[in-house]
């Protein structure tokens, strides 16, 4: 069983590993530029292989598509 906890709450959401092929971890940064501005940046963490009894936290957001669970988690 995968468990992705969303950021701020404390229900997290159950998704079977048998659903899926690979997790792809994605981190997202928003800093602070000057003047009021923020800058967003995006990294690939890379992926895992065969996944199972993972959770994840701090999630921002996350879908399922051709067998991949793509996560994007924020700091």
């Amino acid at each position: 069983m995968i468990l992705i906890q969303r950021r701020y709450q404390d229900v997290a959401d159950e998704i079977d590993e048998k659903d899926i092929d690979r997790v792809k971890l994605n981190l997202g940064i928003t800093r602070k530029v000057c003047c009021g501005g923020r800058e967003k940046k995006d990294y690939d963490l890379g992926w895992i292989e065969n996944p199972k009894d993972m959770k994840i936290t701090t999630v921002k957001d996350y879908e399922i598509k051709d067998r991949v669970l793509e996560v994007w988690i924020e700091p």
